[in-house]
């Protein structure tokens, strides 16, 4: 997006529906589950030349460059990781977060990186259950075209 456009009031509105694939490994006794119940979302911003938007695990945001936030809402993506086998509460996973991911809107695409999460690096299935939340930042290029754009990231779930 160029400066003409953002004074005229365009934004990209990238109130992503980012789905992230949990692939779990687990031991044969683990029935570990990772359901997705939310999106991670930048919210809706103005480039007025390259720069960055963040979202992170907590779902704070913020932006660097020549980024400006409009009011919107944004939201890190949200798992529920669980085991249904009772014996298996209160066991040590580790999360694996990917070093980048791509998002598009037609032929335009952006690039995700600075993967975190809360619990960072893994938790416990205190109760046979937790969420976990991911956060990102998102590179926005000096043209970048307004649009609504999505895709997808995986993170590795595995028991300890």
């Amino acid at each position: 997006m160029n400066t003409t456009e953002a004074q005229r009031g365009g934004a990209l509105a990238v109130a992503l529906a980012l789905l992230a694939t949990a692939l779990a490994a687990a031991p044969a006794r683990a029935q570990l589950n990772a359901a997705p119940s939310g999106g991670l979302a930048f919210g809706r911003f103005a480039a007025i030349s390259a720069g960055s938007v963040s979202v992170d695990a907590h779902g704070n945001r913020a932006a660097g460059g020549g980024v400006l936030l409009l009011p919107s809402a944004a939201a890190p993506a949200r798992f529920t990781i669980s085991d249904h086998a009772p014996a298996n509460a209160n066991l040590v996973y580790i999360v694996s977060l990917p070093g980048a991911a791509s998002i598009s809107a037609g032929a335009d695409s952006m690039t995700l990186t600075g993967f975190t999460s809360v619990p960072a690096g893994g938790g416990v299935l205190t109760g046979g259950s937790q969420v976990l939340a991911v956060g990102a930042t998102l590179q926005v290029g000096p043209s970048q075209r307004a649009g609504n754009y999505s895709g997808a990231f995986h993170i590795t779930i595995e028991y300890q």
